[in-house]
């Protein structure tokens, strides 16, 4: 072979290695190789304004981590204020210690530090959506009736956009230029828009578009969607870098990680973690349920997130579980965290919950509503969020500001009396009393030692006894625990008491346990019913 001929395989050699260089092959990635050349670089912020908390968990990465935070062993309400009716919306914070949040009266309000209404504007159609302000303070927020909005700070409107086919929902994130990134849920599309309101691209997904968008510090932004897809595009130019499969919808905002890894939860019961080129790194299964809340990330690489089956899961790194918090209800709203690692997340049984990093409760505020919405934290630890309830007119909607304090002391461990022996399918009542140094308010949990307990009882005046009652379908020994918790979530040391089941060989039923001790399935099919 001359030389003229080798320069010319050579040639078509780079060629075809040029050209499929940037496919990368993974379990489930569909990947583009256009457009692959990025103009610029995101920085963290994402061209945000400088406040306590200036968009959907914190900022254009979704990590829900805050710079600031408030110790405290209880959170007291500092104030309540009225915002119309159902509220899914997450507040956010200006500058100005001002906080803004959608309703599902259509309204948007915004409401001054002490808790009086600064201003609202009236949009068509219900507000989901949750907010993102600019450095000059504009304020970008969309709207069930199809329109993305953008007010000045005094509350008038600059301009608004429709986006496509209806219904914004997800809530805008804004790059370092400015353009905001915006999704429709009917149109199944997501779009870049300039800051005077027209728009640069669109690209359309293939399903609703429900949760958020996401940026990473490399041009791409990241958004999932009912097609079970998670959708990695190029914000420059808004073309596909890849997609990759979940086995059902995706409602759950992505979190974008300090390495670059894409954190999100699916329907299939699954919470994904995904490598920057789209290739999956760990899965982990969360609970046998979907998972609509975005995660949160802590300092340490810690990863928190909600889920249906009534769960607050932390995650290491690699996948692996460090610990679950049960609540009584399900938890869609994405977790918050302090500058002290301290977790905050509401859940659907109108318990806002404060978790220490260990997964033990610090505090609990009860507000009786359902809470969909994510916490905001300010720079002065205050913690702000939305709760609605059912059993108002209307399904009133408020908007808390909850403050951390010193001050408060666990109830003291219980005493707990009962029989300590009796027979199996009999039912058997125990008294606990507790005392709370503070006098606070007690409610008392009973666990029976075979797997159930009673949950929380209703609160109490402190010093007073609860009754709860149990049958054991199973005969041995059972370690009957009991602790008490007072009105701010605090924790008493557990209460134990040994309770001996036997077989009554000597009743009239004898026969009957030995024939059913002869046939164990029998056994366990006739406990089932009984």
């Amino acid at each position: 072979m001359n030389n003229k001929n080798v320069v010319i395989v050579v040639i078509l050699f780079l060629f075809v290695f040029s050209t499929l260089a940037p496919v990368t092959f993974g379990y489930n990635v569909i990947i583009s190789n256009k457009n692959m050349i990025q103009s610029t670089t995101l920085s963290s912020d994402g061209g945000l304004m400088d406040s306590a908390w200036p968009m959907f968990q914190h900022d254009v990465r979704h990590t829900g981590r805050s710079p600031y935070g408030k110790l405290g062993d209880i959170g007291i309400v500092k104030w309540k204020k009225s915002i119309g009716s159902l509220v899914y919306s997450s507040p956010v914070i200006d500058k100005n210690g001002i906080t803004h949040i959608g309703s599902f009266d259509s309204n948007f309000y915004t409401v001054n530090s002490e808790g009086t209404e600064k201003w609202h504007y009236e949009t068509g159609d219900p507000i989901k959506s949750s907010s993102a302000i600019a450095e000059d303070g504009t304020i970008y927020v969309g709207s069930n009736d199809g329109h993305l909005y953008a007010f000045y700070p005094n509350g008038t409107k600059k301009w608004s956009l429709q986006i496509r086919d209806g219904w914004v929902e997800s809530s805008p994130v804004i790059d370092d230029e400015g353009i905001i990134y915006a999704a429709s849920v009917i149109g199944s599309n997501i779009c870049a828009v300039y800051p005077d309101g027209t728009k640069k691209w669109s690209y359309n997904t293939g399903g609703w578009v429900y949760c958020s968008p996401a940026l990473d510090n490399n041009g791409i932004v990241y958004i999932g969607t009912n097609d079970g897809y998670m959708y990695a595009i190029f914000t420059n130019n808004g073309t596909l870098k890849w997609k990759y499969k979940t086995g059902d919808k995706i409602g759950s905002a992505p979190t974008i990680g300090d390495d670059g890894t894409i954190y999100f939860g699916s329907n299939d019961d699954y919470f994904y973690a995904l490598n920057p080129d789209g290739t999956r790194k760990w899965r982990f299964m969360a609970g046998r349920d979907a998972l609509t809340s975005s995660p949160a990330i802590g300092e340490d690489g810690t990863i928190y997130v909600g889920c249906h089956s009534r769960y607050i899961y932390s995650i290491s790194p690699d996948g692996t579980e460090n610990w679950r918090y049960r609540t009584d209800k399900e938890v869609t709203a994405s977790p918050a965290i302090d500058k002290n690692g301290i977790i905050y997340v509401g859940s659907w049984d109108g318990t806002f919950y404060a978790l220490n990093p260990d997964g033990s409760a610090r505090w609990k505020i009860f507000t009786d509503g359902w809470i969909f919405s994510s916490a905001a934290i300010d720079e002065n630890g205050t913690i702000y969020f939305g709760a609605h309830f059912t059993n108002e007119p209307d399904f009133k909607a408020y908007l808390y500001a909850i403050e951390p304090v010193e001050g408060n002391n666990p109830p003291e461990k219980p005493s707990i009396n009962g029989s300590l022996e009796g027979n199996i399918r009999e039912k058997y009542t125990y008294t606990a009393l507790a005392s709370d140094p503070d006098g606070d308010n007690v409610s008392y949990f009973f666990d029976w030692g075979d797997g159930y307990n009673s949950g929380w009882s209703d609160f109490v005046p402190n010093g007073t006894s609860v009754n709860a009652s149990y049958i054991w379908y199973d005969v041995g020994i059972f370690t009957v625990k009991v602790k008490a918790q007072d009105d701010y979530g605090a924790d008493s040391e557990w209460a134990t008491l040994k309770v001996t089941i036997p077989r009554n060989r000597a009743s009239l039923g004898s026969i009957w346990f030995r024939f059913i001790d002869m046939f164990p399935i029998l056994q366990k099919i006739l406990n089932y019913i009984l």
